[in-house]
């Protein structure tokens, strides 16, 4: 007899039963009397058999020569054939639905009718972060299935691990009863697990509050929907992905061509942000360098309080840090460790590792670490690992734009510095100048200079030689730059010469910063070389007039006359333009 018919038995011609499959024996006594009506009825009947209806058809047999020489009758239950008639109807629905929301919502109301559930939860499996999601709930509040899917405990995570339905006719008896399931009367319990292939995509659990406990036949119904969910719920991922893959190969484009396009590094760091934010949720970024083995330089540094100054730290500490020494990629969540040998921690960029998620991925250029890429969410559970891939496909692009913008900034940077000082060079200081007064000019605002020369320097090299006195240079400079503010501009004018712009700053208050600058110069000697050497300036300070200075050479002279007067004065004092004669009768 053929293993598909459940309910079946074979009837002779002489109306003896000669077989009959093991699903119907217990129904046996019942059927027996009914036979010889149901072999001489050519249509469809239904009969009840111990409280069930069924639908029975009678199929005679042939042999070689075309006669009858037995009958085959088949019984379904009407449940069961009206279940197929719905599944056939829920695949069809299903095979035009690609979002998940609606396949799972479709599910479930497929799944309550069939089986006349009072309420229904299809929480969703997500194998790179092994967590389940809640995916639909019908009649049931998300707070009590909460334990279940962020705790991995209960029949829930028993269904993943061994891929079995399950069957709980007196739930609230049953040892790992949910309390929170029990406090909201369900009675009994029909789940199984979502299973594509070899890979598990969810649960299908159905819940009844009545003293109606499923059947076992209930269940091989679920198990049918079940495996009509798993087709539909793969093939709603693999549109998602596919969807996702292509923003995300769009949002890479985009950001390569937004990073090409500049080597000023302050626009490659908000390019770089723009892009991060297009393909990661995030509250934090970190885009950190490496200056020298020991050491790290957070050159931009966003959080949830906004963007941070630039900082360095040793490459021990935090996250990037990690990532410049092993060159290696993180995914951390919710308390995750980094591996031994770890790292410090820096809260006050990353804040807490122990309840956000993060990703850090070294920039790479020709087999060298360069710098570090991180992110990171407050809150758990955030990233997955495409995630990651998405972040180390982006890094591949910063790496190579930040190296070019970095190589360019250095370039720049001999262009317009002074390498014995590190101060802005002549030409620079021109320059800004020029911007200075032209702003002036717009927007009324004051802007002054101070033209400064080292008192006797010539006998500093005559009496040490030019390699002290080179070294003298650069302390005197460093000195005075600890003493002027960040907008300030202070230049290697030429020689022993310096020059300092001072935006937004009137007459009188460039002289407070020259006075200021001549006696800290003056208040202690210089220890170069184990010699002790004294030194003193001499300040001329003049601001910028419209109807006197067309041009900042013009400015540059008048300072230069005030400097002049001071060295006349004896040196080691500051002299203003307005002692001079025709600034007087003005």
């Amino acid at each position: 007899m053929d293993a598909s018919c459940q309910l079946a038995v074979l009837l002779s011609l002489s109306g003896e039963v000669v077989a009959c499959s093991e699903a119907l024996r217990p129904l046996l006594p019942d059927v027996t009397p009914l036979l010889p009506d149901l072999v001489h009825t050519e249509s469809e009947n239904e009969v009840l058999l111990q409280g069930r209806r069924y639908t029975v058809t009678c199929q005679p047999l042939l042999n070689e020569a075309g006669a009858t020489f037995a009958f085959l009758i088949a019984f379904q239950a009407v449940s069961v054939r009206r279940a197929e008639h719905r599944l056939s109807e829920m695949a069809l629905v299903l095979s035009n639905k690609l979002d998940i929301e609606h396949v799972l919502e479709q599910v479930m109301r497929f799944a309550m009718e069939l089986l006349d559930a009072d309420a229904g939860s299809l929480p969703l499996y997500d194998p790179e972060r092994e967590r389940l999601i809640i995916g639909h709930l019908v009649n049931l509040p998300v707070n009590t299935l909460t334990p279940l899917v962020a705790q991995r405990r209960g029949l829930m995570w028993q269904l993943i691990k061994q891929r079995t339905s399950i069957l709980i006719a007196d739930y609230p008896q049953h040892p790992v009863a949910l309390p929170e399931l029990v406090r909201l009367g369900v009675r009994s319990l029909l789940a199984t697990p979502i299973i594509y292939g070899n890979t598990p995509l969810g649960i299908l659990a159905l819940y009844r509050m009545r003293d109606e406990p499923f059947q076992e036949s209930d269940r091989d119904i679920l198990k049918a929907i079940a495996l009509q969910t798993a087709i539909a719920l793969h093939s709603a991922r693999m549109y998602q992905r596919a969807v996702r893959d292509a923003d995300e190969r769009y949002a890479l484009y985009q950001a390569s061509l937004e990073m090409g396009a500049t080597l000023d590094l302050e626009q490659l760091y908000q390019a770089i942000h723009r892009a991060v934010s297009h393909l990661v949720r995030h509250s934090r970024l970190m885009i950190a360098t490496l200056v020298d083995q020991r050491t790290a330089e957070y050159v931009y540094v966003y959080t949830p309080d906004g963007r941070q100054p630039v900082q360095r730290w040793p490459v021990t500490h935090g996250l990037a840090g990690y990532v410049l020494r092993f060159g290696v990629s993180l995914r951390l969540s919710s308390a995750q460790m980094l591996p031994a040998p770890g790292a410090e921690p820096l809260p006050e960029l990353e804040g807490d590792l122990a309840e956000g998620s993060f990703m850090a991925t070294p920039l790479i250029v020709d087999d060298r670490i360069i710098g570090a890429l991180v992110v990171g969410s407050e809150q758990g559970d955030v990233y997955a690992m495409s995630d990651l891939s998405a972040l180390e496909l982006l890094a591949a692009t910063v790496a190579v734009a930040l190296h070019n913008a970095m190589r360019f900034a250095h370039i720049l940077s001999l262009t317009i510095t002074d390498v014995l000082t590190e101060l802005v060079n002549r030409r620079h200081f021109f320059q800004i100048l020029h911007h200075e007064i032209e702003r002036s000019r717009r927007y009324r605002t004051p802007v002054s200079i101070a033209m400064i020369d080292l008192d006797h320097f010539k006998q500093v090299n005559d009496t040490y030689g030019h390699v002290v006195g080179d070294t003298l240079l650069r302390e005197v400079a460093m000195r005075c730059c600890r003493h002027v503010r960040d907008v300030d501009i202070l230049a290697r004018y030429g020689g022993e010469e310096f020059g300092l712009i001072l935006p937004e700053t009137q007459y009188e208050s460039a002289l407070l910063v020259a006075e200021r600058l001549r006696q800290q110069v003056m208040s202690e000697p210089f220890t170069v070389d184990g010699y002790l050497i004294p030194m003193t300036l001499s300040i001329g300070v003049a601001s910028f007039q419209a109807d006197i200075h067309p041009d900042p050479s013009s400015l540059v002279v008048d300072a230069d006359r005030a400097l002049y007067l001071a060295k006349q004065r004896g040196r080691n004092c500051v002299c203003g333009t307005k002692e001079l004669s025709r600034y007087a009768e003005s």
